[in-house]
């Protein structure tokens, strides 16, 4: 072997070692560019669940010129998401292209916006959950010792013959069902439940009613018993 080809062998070894130098990670390949005269509409809900009659505003904001109307679309039927239907509710975008509606559902809803493009734009689906009405008395909130407290209510809507429960805050934190009862049928507009527990110690309390097809949890406010 010659001086010549010495060189170029190790000039050769020498860029083996390094294989940086020979292979560089390919550019990554650009985005695609957004379609043209497609504007992006967003939706949310807040608060969300929401309890039965009460209130949750829907808001969003169209990318694109201000003073497009918006009208609101629902599907309150099982399966939801499969059959929109329109609202009677329509408003314009402001100079932001912010919108906002203010609904009352009754049962769990997916609502959507369709903002009057050119083609018309539709947005995503959002669902917003709601929680039955329950209510809570008790017959006393400082009872004796090992003394029957009477816990009742009234849950809207109406769901009777659903079973809730009468729930005591745990040390972790935790809820313990310590009781258990059936609503029962006061009207077209809500069931009632009643039940007497017999109460041992301090604690905290709630009624819960499981989710069923057209709601999501509901639970009733807090109360606390002090044991005398």
């Amino acid at each position: 072997m010659n001086i010549r080809s010495g060189i170029a062998l190790t000039a050769v070894a020498g860029l083996v070692l390094v294989p940086g130098a020979l292979a560089q990670k390919p550019p990554k390949p650009p985005k695609p560019p957004k379609p043209a005269g497609v504007p992006a509409l967003a939706i949310d809900a807040k608060p969300n669940p929401v309890v039965f009659a009460s209130p949750t505003t829907l808001s969003g904001r169209l990318a694109g010129p201000a003073g497009v109307e918006i009208r609101l679309e629902q599907d309150a039927t099982l399966p939801l998401g499969d059959r929109f239907e329109p609202t009677t509710m329509k408003v314009r975008t402001a100079n932001n292209g912010a919108y906002a509606f203010v609904v009352k559902p009754t049962v769990n809803t997916q609502y959507r916006v369709v903002a009057k493009t050119s083609p018309d734009t539709t947005g995503p689906a959002r669902l917003v959950s709601v929680r039955p009405l329950v209510g809570l008395r008790v017959s006393s909130s400082a009872p004796r010792r090992g003394a029957l407290v009477r816990f009742s209510g009234i849950v809207q809507p109406a769901h009777d013959g659903l079973v809730a429960s009468i729930q005591r805050r745990t040390s972790s934190g935790g809820w313990a069902t310590v009781s258990r009862t059936t609503l029962r049928d006061a009207g077209d507009a809500q069931s009632t439940y009643s039940r007497r527990v017999r109460v041992r110690s301090d604690g905290v309390y709630r009624v819960k009613l499981p989710g069923h097809d057209d709601h999501v949890n509901g639970f009733s406010r807090l109360r606390t018993l002090d044991v005398r």
